[in-house]
């Protein structure tokens, strides 16, 4: 997948500096370049040493737990 794919299949936008930098540091990379949060659902790009990657997650309604990340590689 790409990143044009990825923002395009998760309705990503690109962040503010100063937001990016705070998600960099919670997320621990280098640069979170594009985010979208809907109620239950997570997407980040960031980048890092180890390339671009996608990172998605998903909240369970009702225990409020994260299901597990999922980390895909992304194609410039």
């Amino acid at each position: 997948m790409t990143i044009q794919q990825a923002i395009k299949k998760y309705k990503l936008e690109p962040l503010s500096v100063s937001a990016a930098k705070v998600k960099a540091k919670e997320l621990n990379v280098d640069e979170v370049l594009y985010m979208n949060v809907q109620k239950n659902k997570y997407a980040y790009i960031v980048r890092d040493s180890r390339g671009v990657m996608l990172y998605t997650d998903e909240r369970n309604l009702y225990t409020k737990l994260y299901k597990g990340l999922k980390v895909t590689y992304l194609q410039e």
